[in-house]
This record gives C-alpha cells, sequence and structure tokens, in this order.
C-alpha cells in the first residue's frame, strides 16, 4: 500500500507531498493508517488482494 508520494520537510511541521503542502499531523495519520492497512494484508490474504486494488 505504498505510494510514490516525496515527503520534503522543512523542519516547521509543514511538508511539501506531491506538491500540495501537508502538516505533519495529516502524514502521520496516514503514516498509521498504511502501517495499519500493511499489518492487516499481511494477516488476511482476502484483504492484501483487495488493498492491492
Amino acid at each position: 500500500m505504498r505510494n510514490s508520494a516525496r515527503w520534503e520537510s522543512s523542519g516547521t511541521g509543514v511538508a511539501m507531498i506531491d506538491g500540495k503542502m501537508q502538516d505533519d499531523a495529516t502524514w502521520k495519520q496516514a503514516k498509521v493508517i498504511s502501517d495499519l492497512a500493511d499489518l492487516v494484508a499481511a494477516k488476511d490474504p482476502d484483504l492484501a488482494a483487495a488493498y492491492a486494488g
């Protein structure tokens, strides 16, 4: 469940992702969801196929 988004941090709590400004909390929330999806997919082949999309 990985994409090609580039993370460019300026050290201010705001980053540029794929040309859009995102705050640090937004990125952290997305990372938690992505990591959770990876864990679930590792345990359930049917969901892994669904996540692969």
